[in-house]
């Protein structure tokens, strides 16, 4: 039997336009239905993962950025799992040293360090989205976008911690030339900083949270504290910050335009995002269960 289904949003649930197909609602209430929960589980902070979900008529719970913080679905945090204010600080510096284009997300919101690069950021998901949409087009999508409106802009982020006295919960880096910048970055934040977990959602990014906040942890604690057996459980997932979550669950199913990594690592594969991929999964995870039964 299937007792939860959890899914990640960007390149999974939301199709090419980063919206919420017909028959991925379709197949989420029909779960409902059959009392089967449906959860989020995004890299994405509440409000923007909200937007979508509210577009769609969805109301769940929403476990956001990696797996650090748990909102319920009136949207109260039940938990979070804060990166050290001290390690924070250090990655913040760091990234103004060399540069880089940074946000940093806490319970309340995403905060960036540039408006500009923001736009630009989601322009180039929106194209890779959309290969065929001129530049033009896509940006104009960005720039009146959720992702965009949504987001708070800071000439420092680092007076959230040391003016603001907000936990920092996410860290990520954005950069053209991932594998000469922010790869490395990211490898050198990992070696000297052992309780940060660093991963990537994004072909551009990278994302630091702390090592107890990834989706697999989420996911079995949220397992554990509703009384699911995790082998009973779906998730489905696109990209790297997908892993953990795709290892712990019964039923695990990589998106078809996901990264081969992904892909080796899930038991199933299901359609890409923009052919329903999460509904495909959900009807043949239930197909499955059934022949077990």
């Amino acid at each position: 039997m299937i007792e939860l289904i959890v899914s990640d949003m960007d390149g999974t649930l939301l199709d090419e336009n980063m919206e919420i197909p017909q028959a991925n609602i379709d197949a989420i209430m029909q779960t409902y239905n059959m009392g089967i929960p449906f959860v989020v589980c995004t890299g994405r902070n509440y409000t923007e993962a909200k937007v979508k979900l509210d577009e769609a008529g969805i109301r769940c719970p929403i476990i956001g950025l990696n797996g650090s913080i748990l909102f319920d679905r009136n949207g109260q945090v039940e938990y979070e799992v804060d990166i050290d204010k001290e390690t924070a600080l250090a990655i913040l510096n760091k990234g103004y040293e060399v540069g880089y284009y940074m946000e940093a997300m806490t319970s309340k919101n995403v905060y960036s360090s540039s408006l500009e690069q923001r736009i630009v950021g989601i322009t180039e998901l929106i194209q890779s989205l959309n290969p065929d949409m001129s530049v033009e087009e896509a940006r104009t999508r960005a720039t009146q976008s959720n992702e965009v409106t949504t987001i708070d802009f800071r000439d420092d982020l680092r007076t959230l911690i040391t003016e603001e006295g907000q936990d920092i919960i996410k860290i990520t880096f954005v950069d053209v030339d991932p594998e000469n910048t922010i790869k490395p970055l990211g490898e050198e934040i990992k070696a000297a900083y052992p309780d940060t977990h660093v991963t990537s959602s994004f072909k551009y990014n990278i994302e630091i949270n702390h090592a107890d906040g990834t989706k697999g942890i989420a996911v079995t604690k949220y397992c554990q504290e509703h009384g699911y057996n995790i082998e009973n459980v779906v998730t489905v997932g696109d990209n790297f910050n997908d892993l953990s979550m795709l290892k712990v669950a019964g039923y695990s199913f990589a998106m078809a335009n996901a990264e081969q990594g992904v892909k080796d690592v899930a038991k199933y594969e299901t359609t890409t995002n923009y052919n329903a991929g999460v509904a495909n999964a959900i009807h043949h995870a239930l197909e499955l269960a059934g022949a077990k039964n």
